[in-house]
């Protein structure tokens, strides 16, 4: 029995071969496009499962007065919190304080280095390869690395007890090597060393205190632990210790699983994205190929009828179409298969690996998404055979043997339903990646408050084996470009735009009363001429009058709105109850957009520092006469190559830079492009086979009308009318929806465009035209027919 509905459906499909090759081609598109996203999704979300009692897991943080919060907290509130608490079992901090130089015969290398306390493990149980949880960071100079970087210094061998040199005088053991990580996880190890050998560290020590919040804090508690009740007694430690209790709103609680969101808030919209138009898209493969199949049915009436009138059963009828269905759907999943990883997951990785690092399929590890694969395909082929057929086999014998359809008269409104529905997806895609691309292209083609064109920026945070004779190279390079007549400005600093560190310190006037968070950093006198940010209040920074005990600042036009200033005539940046003079303000600057768009320009404060502190400055910025870029990135690169660092020197031009702030949302409008695509071309599939069908249906219909004078464009209009109606409706319903979601997202952003009417119009032409092309190449065939072929049975 079974090979003769095997054979049945072999030759079902022949039969029917142009309908299922349209079926093939949209599943495996579809489902390739659902696998890829889904896995996403599914790595992001077991990335950290090799952490045990992760629902024990919490990290502090803080909420300040202003509305601003952060996830660090000051340094002493860790002891304080588990010399009070009983509910706590362990806790650490977990942040960096320097990427360390380790040297291994002779070989120096940098990797990202995270600092913990020695109960580390304790916390974050993480799977160790070599070595022992309860001993890895006991000893102040103990290091443990993760597998890759183990691997690239010693290949397979245990490395746990050899030493290593770090910052060329320490003597470093390893301790222990940690399973591989997800590059999904929250944690984004190099290597990973106890807090306790920086406590001889003379910045740190300086930080180390009830003022300045620099570390993330992570708490493990007991099962049981009340954690309303632990928050509140945090609260009242934070009232009792630190310098200025009334800066700080609360200190929340959050489980250890939301950091990952909380730290990047725009992996939730990716993730969400991905698990909706997964949805989105496995909901228009079914309705694509409902659609073909419920239109098959009309040809197959009579052979229903046939097998009812025989005594075949229900069952079987059923069992024939599942195979036919489950045939096409077993060859998609092997091509989506293919496409997944031959194509699909690498780029994927191409567009978000660069943040997130890149993913890898294991038939180990992965095994639920191969079982996920295969229950999806039961599920589309029992959907796609069972509701059609039910349908059809329904109908009287007496009705079918005939072909008389009266009573599936109501089949008709279902497919105009699935095609609405399809194309009111689609369109939908469209217009969010319409409206993407505008705000991004406004994101990158704003008005910054700076000049970014013709602007060179190089890294020069190089980690100089010898800074003396690197000052004086420095120097001579300076001099070299200020002599240098495709030069026009020259600047060095600690930021540029795109690349301002997290750095925040809280200045109280007592004139106004009032206390105001600025972010800082450190630039010379001609950091702002090179950029060309106007000075509005005051004077720039001047290396003559500047260089003294006294260090001037500069805020910007924010800061002193924050303030309440009308003028910087004897005004000084102080910290509150504190007797230190302040740093005198001698100029407002215009406000500048130093971060992405997504954010509002906040107070900021920079700091005077001369051009050739060389140990202070991170960036060399050089305004260059158009055309000439090259001959004077050839000339930094050449003096910077005579100079010994154990790090290269690199630059670009500050447009790309600022340009790279947005790559991750270039990624975002890739996957929507694609997505847009996918849904565009699935529906058309769809339309392309039901015309296909329908001229069929009608071929006599087609042939009269033309022996009776029709034209080709009457006949094309007559088959496509009723279709682009539905794209019609579709369109209807898809635009104040795609208004709905891109205006909730768009208000996300500190700047954003406007939604248009243009926008939808433009999403509408594009649906309209591709669908209007996919519907007339197959009704200009049918119209094109000889009728006398057509009515030759007549």
């Amino acid at each position: 029995m079974l090979k003769n509905h095997l054979k049945l459906s072999f030759r079902n499909l022949w039969k029917n071969r142009m309908l299922s090759s349209l079926n093939l081609l949209g599943l495996s598109i579809g489902i390739g496009g659902v696998l890829t996203l889904m896995f996403s999704v599914y790595a992001y979300y077991v990335a950290d499962n090799m952490i045990p009692d992760q629902d024990q897991i919490f990290y502090l943080k803080t909420h300040l007065a202003d509305g601003n919060d952060y996830n660090e907290a000051v340094y002493p509130l860790l002891d304080k919190i588990k010399s009070t608490s009983p509910e706590v079992v362990a806790g650490t901090h977990l942040h960096g304080w320097g990427n360390i130089w380790l040297e291994v015969d002779d070989n120096e290398f940098q990797k990202t280095t995270t600092y913990a306390d020695p109960e580390f493990f304790d916390v974050f149980e993480l799977p160790l390869k070599y070595g022992n949880h309860s001993t890895a960071l006991n000893e102040k100079y103990s290091i443990v690395l993760t597998d890759k970087v183990s691997k690239q210094l010693f290949g397979e061998e245990n490395p746990v007890g050899k030493n290593l040199i770090a910052a060329d005088t320490l003597n470093l053991t390893i301790t222990g090597v940690l399973e591989p990580i997800s590059p999904y996880s929250s944690f984004r190890l190099d290597v990973l060393m106890p807090n306790t050998i920086l406590k001889d560290n003379v910045s740190f020590k300086n930080q180390n205190n009830w003022d300045d919040s620099f570390s993330p804090v992570f708490i493990k508690l007991r099962p049981d632990a009340n954690i309303p009740e632990f928050e509140k007694r945090v609260g009242q430690l934070v009232k009792e210790n630190y310098k200025d209790p009334t800066v700080i709103s609360r200190m929340e609680v959050i489980p250890h699983t939301e950091v990952r969101m909380d730290s990047i808030p725009v992996v939730e919209i990716i993730i969400a994205g991905n698990i909706a138009t997964s949805f989105f898209v496995l909901l228009l493969v079914l309705v694509n190929l409902l659609n073909l199949n419920t239109s098959t049915m009309y040809r197959r009436t009579k052979d229903i009828a046939v097998r009812k009138i025989l005594g075949g059963s229900k069952k079987g009828v059923i069992t024939q179409f599942c195979l036919e269905n489950g045939i096409l759907v077993l060859l998609s999943i092997l091509i989506s298969g293919g496409l997944f990883f031959g194509f699909l997951l690498p780029k994927m990785n191409d567009i978000f690996g660069a943040d997130f690092g890149e993913i890898k399929f294991s038939l180990a590890n992965d095994y639920p998404v191969v079982l996920g694969a295969i229950l999806l395909g039961v599920l589309v082929t029992l959907v796609v055979s069972i509701l059609p057929t039910l349908r059809f086999i329904s109908l009287p014998v007496s009705q079918g043997i005939k072909g008389k359809l009266d009573s599936a008269k109501g089949s008709f409104i279902l497919r105009n339903t699935f095609i609405i529905f399809q194309f009111s997806i689609a369109i939908l895609f469209i217009c969010v990646a319409v409206i993407l691309n505008s705000q991004i292209k406004f994101m990158k083609k704003a008005d910054l408050g700076f000049e970014r064109e013709h602007v060179i920026v190089g890294n020069i945070d190089l980690d100089y084996k010898d800074m003396d004779a690197a000052n004086s190279s420095f120097r001579t390079l300076l001099n070299d470009l200020e002599a240098n007549a495709y030069v026009t400005d020259v600047a060095t600093s600690q930021a540029i735009p795109s690349d301002y560190y997290f750095n925040y310190t809280r200045y109280y006037d007592a004139d106004t009363d009032t206390d105001v968070r600025l972010r800082r950093s450190f630039a010379d006198a001609g950091y702002l001429s090179t950029l060309k940010i106007p000075i509005v209040l005051g004077r720039d920074f001047n290396e003559e009058m500047d260089n003294g005990d006294e260090r001037p600042v500069i805020i910007n036009r924010s800061a002193m709105k924050a303030f309440g200033w009308s003028t910087i005539e004897g005004k000084r940046l102080k910290y509150k109850n504190d007797d230190f003079v302040g740093n005198p303000v001698v100029g407002i600057m215009e406000d500048f957009h130093y971060q992405d768009l997504q954010n509002a320009v906040e107070p900021l404060v920079n700091y005077y520092r001369s051009e050739d502190d060389l140990e202070k400055h991170r960036y060399l910025s050089v305004r260059v006469i158009e055309g000439k870029e090259k001959e004077v990135r050839d000339m930094i690169a050449l003096a910077f190559s005579k100079i010994d660092s154990r790090k290269n020197y690199a630059q670009s031009n500050l447009g790309e830079k600022v340009s790279g702030q947005y790559r991750l949302m270039d990624g975002m409008l890739k996957t929507v492009n694609v997505v847009a695509l996918l849904t565009i071309f699935i529906s058309c599939l769809g339309m392309f086979g039901l015309i296909s069908f329908m001229a069929k249906r009608r071929i006599k219909e087609i042939g009269i009308r033309k022996v009776l004078g029709a034209s080709v464009l009457k006949i094309v209009v007559l088959l496509s009318k009723d279709y682009m109606i539905l794209v019609s409706i579709g369109a209807i319903i898809a635009f104040p929806v795609a208004w709905y979601m891109m205006n909730a997202w768009l208000g996300g952003f500190a700047y954003s465009v406007p939604i248009q009417f243009w926008m939808f119009a433009l999403a509408g032409c594009i649906a309209f035209c591709i669908t209007a092309f996919t519907l007339g190449i197959q009704a200009i065939k049918a119209a094109k027919a000889n009728p006398v072929k057509s009515l030759r049975t007549e």
